[in-house]
């Protein structure tokens, strides 16, 4: 009998539990409830989409950017020539703990998950200055936009300098409507100078991450110095100046290296905007294609609709939703500006509609409004891209699968070379070729004359090699058309007399560039299966004399390419 009765009431947990989640997230009545922090379905989440982050980020394959900032942290410096430093010091912790691609990406779900909180406080924050509550649709909303559309969620995952841009962003955000809540009671009250710390720091961090900062933070600036007029007649000139010292001062190491440097990084990064401009409506129409996909369209349909619908109502403009709107207003019309001209990626947009979240949260009513069926089918096939594909990526049976499926129709699976050759590229050219390639750990020592070192033609073959190879060698970078951090890192002028195995792509190949600094002994093409339409190339020989190197070393640091 109490057996029968230990085996109903475990039953009836069991239901209820399962049921629990249905309840929380749909039924009208707890949805319009006031958020707590506490509530078990938003701290469930949390750690259900957290525990899914550290499967992805130790199984996904290391994508070509990912490898490249891992091998920055093995040389760190204060700043890059491609971006601030804050990644590559993020994976120096990382593999500090663990190796491989759990420990270059070990603190990205920690980091995604404070922005999260960020974007939630900042939400919360909104409702306070608007005068409502905040409710559980609200703190779902928010949920719903960092953890299953496809850019966050994949921010989440992968080593990318836009984890800790999103970290500082929303940091910043939510220290800057603290500001302005702070002030609520009594017009007469100045902004903080706690806040103005709060700003400055994670702004700060920010602008160690990506160089996007600047255009949001000019429209972090414009934005409140108008509300504040606007509102309470005030400026809050000793705010700012304390905010804008602060994230100077933790974003120095980016101002010393480009002065160390002659200011090489804002160089590179001019020619990703406007420099050699000229009209391109297809590089535009890519750019929102791209957006598309990264954000699905009905959430990009959402955050536009949101955006214009502010602007069209003149009343609105006073609203303190323009500190979210401006900075993405700001930074949407540079870049779909510069698509205009030149080719520019989707997710250089994206900070800006994560901005977007708090506000358009207060004011979306996914399953309280008028449209909950569609809304509903729209998350359900958001959480099912956001989850199901990144975990089959993270199996090795389905990528088998992937590449069977691309073989059988194509008769090659040279489309996905780039993501899935690099594993096994060492042991299939010594399995297939008989090429033997050894490699020493990092560092290696650069008096290298009896034995053969190893290069390559372009960036992302040389991090990849770097990583994948048997311990982590060093591998050389002799692309001399791309200006990338490997300029800087390898000094040629030590490599006089020294003997090299160059391996990579044949498209990569300029035999003019090459000899200026090498030999050339032996030189070879081939392909590996199933990679077969992918033309690789083997060039063996001995490099030139210092003074050359040298010649050679000092052009690529001064003409900066891109």
């Amino acid at each position: 009998m109490d057996l029968q009765k230990s085996t109903n009431k475990l039953t009836k947990v069991k239901i209820t539990f399962m049921r629990y989640p249905l309840n929380n997230f749909f039924s009208k009545t707890n949805l319009q409830q006031e958020f707590q922090i506490k509530n078990r379905w938003f701290l469930f989440s949390i750690f259900i989409f957290f525990s899914l982050r550290f499967f992805w980020i130790a199984n996904f394959p290391m994508s070509n950017d990912e490898v490249y900032y891992w091998d920055w942290s093995r040389h760190l410096q204060l700043s890059y020539v491609d971006a601030p430093p804050f990644v590559a010091w993020m994976s120096f912790l990382g593999t500090l703990l663990l190796p491989g691609a759990t420990g270059a990406r070990f603190l990205i779900p920690f980091i995604h998950t404070f922005s999260t909180l960020f974007i939630l406080f900042s939400a919360k924050k909104f409702a306070t200055l608007n005068t409502k509550k905040f409710t559980n649709e609200m703190a779902l909303s928010v949920l719903i936009f960092t953890q299953i559309t496809p850019v966050f969620n994949l921010e989440g995952i992968l080593l990318l300098p836009d984890a800790t841009l999103l970290l500082g962003l929303s940091g910043a955000l939510y220290f800057l409507l603290s500001a302005f809540n702070s002030c609520i009671k009594s017009v007469h009250e100045l902004f903080s100078f706690k806040y103005a710390l709060c700003f400055g720091f994670f702004l700060g961090i920010a602008a160690l991450s990506k160089y996007h900062t600047f255009p949001i933070a000019v429209g972090f600036l414009i934005a409140s110095l108008y509300l504040r007029y606007k509102i309470d007649k005030k400026i809050d000139i000793a705010f700012w100046i304390t905010g804008i010292l602060v994230s100077m001062l933790v974003a120095s190491p980016v101002f010393i290296w480009n002065f160390q440097n002659n200011f090489a990084s804002f160089h590179f990064q001019s020619q990703h905007g406007f420099a050699g401009f000229s009209l391109d409506f297809k590089s535009f129409f890519r750019y929102l294609l791209g957006s598309l996909f990264y954000l699905l369209p009905w959430f990009f349909i959402l955050s536009i609709a949101f955006v214009n619908k502010f602007f069209a109502q003149p009343k609105k403009i006073s609203s303190y939703y323009l500190l979210s709107i401006l900075p993405f207003t700001i930074l949407f019309l540079l870049i779909s500006f510069s698509a205009l001209g030149k080719q520019a990626l989707p997710h250089w947009a994206m900070p800006g509609f994560y901005l977007l979240i708090p506000a358009i949260v207060n004011e979306w009513k996914p399953f309280t409004g008028t449209r909950i069926i569609a809304w509903k089918i729209y998350c359900t096939i958001s959480l099912i891209i956001s989850v199901i594909v990144p975990t089959a990526i993270c199996t090795q049976s389905f990528n088998n699968l992937l590449i069977k499926t691309f073989i059988y129709f194509t008769g090659n699976a040279s489309p996905l070379a780039q993501v899935f050759q690099w594993q096994t590229l060492q042991d299939e050219l010594k399995n297939q070729l008989n090429i033997k390639l050894k490699t020493q750990p990092y560092p290696t020592n650069e008096n290298c004359s009896s034995h053969y070192q190893i290069a390559s033609l372009r960036w992302y073959w040389t991090a990849q090699m770097a990583f994948y190879f048997n311990n982590q060698p060093k591998i050389y970078n002799f692309d001399f058309t791309n200006t990338s951090f490997y300029s800087w890192r390898d000094p040629l002028y030590n490599l006089e007399g020294c003997k090299f195995i160059v391996l990579g792509s044949l498209n990569h190949y300029n035999e003019a560039n090459l000899e200026k600094v090498m030999n050339i002994e032996y030189q070879e093409e081939f392909s590996l299966s199933p990679y077969d339409d992918n033309k690789i190339i083997l060039i063996k020989g001995t490099m030139k004399s210092k003074e050359i190197l040298n010649k050679v070393y000092e052009k690529n640091k001064r003409e900066i390419r891109y």
